[in-house]
């Protein structure tokens, strides 16, 4: 038994219970999905440690059968329609397996280590933790008794039909989400997957280019690939890669998981672009920093990879030996360009917690 499990709660009147879970930065990207959020190629990711979400559900019975099924609220703030409407589909969906949670009214506080629209999934973490808060909920109202890793397994699953990405953040050090990947992995959830020594700690530099919420969201941009001229060859590119990486990270190949890591990213915008409806989502400093980056790094044998997600920001992966050198550059290149360009630092995180 986990100990960060609790199995022994019996108050099932009223209560409150709260999980934390951090996002996760795909190095094999997921893009493209049918079916019921399932994706068309696999993905691998690292799961960060101080961009997380923290969700507290407090329960009490319904004064009325008229009574709203909950409140959601997002730093003490109502959440757009949008995002209630995904929270609310989650809970219908986990109530169908736990029907006792419909006899309760929810209030939800939600809170986010990390502003919106800084290249970090808010949507991963926040849907998994909602995910895994909603399934102990269940589990305790119903008296249910799931091991440690049947729980996670199965809030991997719901927090999918949340989030596809969500269900990584379920999981550390390293999640693989997609048939394919392995024997065991699948997509209905995500699995744990834990590398060399050499990339149990890797730092991640965020560097934020825009705060402005994406001009297409990742949902727009997945439909993207449906008719995508490219879409059967990146789908055996996403393949190969995850195969590749998956050596690379076993064996402690630096080399090799620089070369898949930038690939991906590359090829995700690459994507964007060649689509019916084109995406322009990097901006000309972003550009510019990834050349100039590249240029820094030549020669160097630096273990230290860029990666970026469907948006302008991008992500300076490298290993605690190069932590000084690659943070100096960072910090010279924006003193050099004199704009107000924040950096997040953050690293390879432990996983999803359950606090009470």
């Amino acid at each position: 038994m986990n100990p960060l499990f609790n199995f022994t709660h019996t108050d099932t009147d009223k209560g409150t219970l709260e999980w934390r879970s951090p996002s996760n930065i795909a190095l094999i990207k997921y893009w493209g999905k049918h079916g019921e959020q399932k994706p068309i190629n696999p993905s691998v990711s690292m799961t960060l440690k101080y961009a997380f979400t923290q969700t507290e559900i407090h329960w009490s019975p319904k004064s009325s059968p008229s009574a709203a099924d909950f409140e959601f609220f997002l730093s003490q703030q109502k959440v757009g329609e949008k995002f209630e409407k995904r929270v609310g589909q989650l809970i219908k969906i986990i109530a169908a397996e736990y029907p006792k949670i419909n006899e309760k009214l929810l209030t939800i506080n939600s809170i986010n280590t990390f502003p919106h629209s800084t290249g970090i999934a808010s949507s991963a973490s926040g849907l998994s933790a909602l995910a895994l808060a909603l399934m102990s909920l269940g589990k305790r109202l119903h008296g249910q008794d799931l091991s440690y890793d049947a729980f996670l397994q199965k809030a991997s699953y719901y927090a999918r039909l949340g989030s596809g990405s969500a269900c990584r953040s379920v999981y550390a050090p390293y999640a693989i989400w997609g048939a394919g990947a392995t024997a065991n992995s699948t997509n209905e959830f995500a699995i744990p997957f834990t590398p060399h020594n050499d990339f149990l700690k890797i730092h991640d530099s965020i560097l934020i280019f825009s705060k402005t919420p994406k001009t297409v969201s990742s949902s727009a941009g997945h439909e993207l690939m449906n008719n995508h001229a490219y879409k059967q060859g990146r789908i055996a590119q996403a393949n190969e890669n995850t195969q590749n990486m998956l050596e690379a990270l076993k064996s402690g190949d630096f080399e090799k998981w620089q070369h898949i890591t930038e690939n991906e990213a590359l090829a995700l915008h690459g994507l964007m672009l060649s689509s019916v409806s084109p995406v322009l989502q990097l901006l000309p400093d972003s550009i510019q920093f990834l050349t100039d980056f590249m240029a820094f790094r030549k020669g160097k044998g630096l273990k230290a990879a860029f990666t970026i997600d469907a948006g302008p920001n991008i992500h300076i992966l490298y290993a605690p030996e190069h932590y000084e050198e690659v943070r100096a550059f960072i910090s010279n290149w924006i003193t050099e360009r004199r704009r107000p360009i924040d950096v997040i630092d953050d690293e390879t995180g432990k996983g999803a917690k359950e606090l009470f």
